[in-house]
């Protein structure tokens, strides 16, 4: 993790994250939960010659990477803050992520999503889930079942606060059909994501030729907007606090239509709506980056 920068940004400098490391038990307790639970540690492997007869044979979703960034497991545990791991080693680096997430991701003895952070761009894009709320999905589940579950995570589990977390901005993974993706130039390498559960992935960089695979429809990219409302620059919206996540609030249209889940960034504004109760008029601006409205003031 230490090399991962960006190609589109090479040409200037950019201040590495400053993570702070999981304790020694913290540790200890990830690297359990992931050997336990799951039945192959290994997220990926190297794509290699005698490797391509299976790539023509399956169906396969590419994912361009723009950096040497690595996928590792992004995992939620009862009790403990969001840490993410590249496991690759008995001392791969553990490191809390400050996260507004529900407290539910934890039932069942926790989830653990795949997730690439790169500390050099300070982003974190959200790919698969292997365990959910204590159900095992790697193996028993395909890529595009575990990517309705990424949707619930994005949709119904998770508010994006960059500012909580240090500056890092979330993104959801849309991989693409393989072969509309070959010709391109704009990635460092590339993921093969297997359709089919229980299957690692392959990976190659772009100066790696590969076999042309068999055609495969795009997933469904993940939208985390209700498609019945227009993305308005502003609106006046009513929302409605969640009590296990502070300064998390349900969005609702003026008809009661649940819009989304939003933060409060600003601290007065937060002060703010904490000395009101129940629905409270605001005014919410659409973040094209999150896909979702932010509330920015009272109504």
């Amino acid at each position: 993790m230490e090399n991962d920068g960006n190609l589109r940004s090479s040409h200037r400098e950019m201040s590495q994250l400053k993570l702070k490391h999981a304790s020694s038990s913290l540790h200890d307790l990830i690297q359990q939960f992931v050997e336990t639970r799951v039945k192959d540690c290994c997220i990926r492997q190297r794509l290699q010659t005698d490797k391509e007869t299976i790539i023509r044979r399956g169906t396969f979703y590419a994912l361009e990477n723009e950096s040497k960034a690595e996928p590792g497991f992004l995992i939620f545990l009862p009790g403990q803050p969001a840490v993410f791991t590249t496991m690759r080693g008995k001392t791969s680096a553990a490191w809390m992520m400050r996260m507004r997430v529900d407290v539910t991701l934890a039932d069942g003895g926790g989830t653990m999503l795949i997730a690439t952070l790169d500390k050099i761009q300070h982003t974190m894009r959200f790919e698969d889930v292997w365990i959910w709320k204590g159900e095992e999905l790697a193996s028993n589940k395909t890529y595009t079942q575990r990517r309705q579950y990424l949707k619930d995570f994005v949709e119904k589990c998770w508010t994006p606060d960059p500012r909580l977390m240090g500056g890092i901005t979330c993104t959801v993974a849309n991989p693409k059909p393989l072969a509309s993706v070959l010709e391109s130039d704009n990635f460092h390498s590339m993921e093969l994501i297997p359709e089919l559960p229980g299957r690692r992935r392959f990976w190659f960089l772009k100066e790696e030729p590969v076999a042309p695979p068999h055609q495969a429809p795009a997933p469904a990219a993940l939208s985390v907007q209700k498609e019945m409302v227009a993305q308005a620059n502003r609106m006046n919206v009513y929302a409605v606090a969640l009590e296990s996540l502070p300064d998390v609030y349900d969005l609702f249209l003026e008809n009661g239509t649940p819009l989304c889940r939003a933060a409060v960034q600003q601290l007065a504004l937060s002060q703010q709506l904490r000395g009101k109760k129940g629905k409270i008029p605001v005014v919410a601006e659409w973040k094209a980056e999150f896909g979702r409205y932010e509330i920015v003031a009272v109504a």
